[in-house]
């Protein structure tokens, strides 16, 4: 099997078992008037929709060297990080923005040459 793809599959399988642990703490942190079932339930799909976009910045060979941070709430993602150049971060943000179960993506990325 392709070494990539192995590792993007063992790091969506690692956060999809470590978000299974905390969901029902993180549950009784979100909207108050949902039942805790549903909340438990948001929580899981942000840690699903979150190891998708890292499985596939892992996978994408101009973006996989980079140090970018994923967050995701309520399908919505925010990248945060440096990337070397405007159009490798609009490259990343499209790239996100395919990913199933994202609503939207947010950039906190900076570019910085070097």
């Amino acid at each position: 099997m392709n070494k990539t793809i192995f590792a993007a599959r063992l790091l969506a399988a690692s956060f999809l078992i470590a978000a299974a642990a905390p969901a029902v703490q993180a549950a009784d942190t979100t909207r108050a008037d949902m039942p805790t079932a549903q909340k438990a339930g948001a929580y899981i799909d942000d840690s699903v929709i979150t190891a998708k976009v890292k499985a596939a910045l892992v996978e994408d060979k101009q973006i996989s060297s980079l140090k970018i941070k994923v967050s995701t709430k309520d399908g919505v993602v925010t990248l945060k990080g440096s990337v070397p150049s405007a159009e490798l971060g609009q490259h990343a943000l499209q790239l996100v923005a395919g990913v199933d179960g994202v609503r939207d993506v947010k950039s906190d990325l900076t570019v910085k040459a070097g």
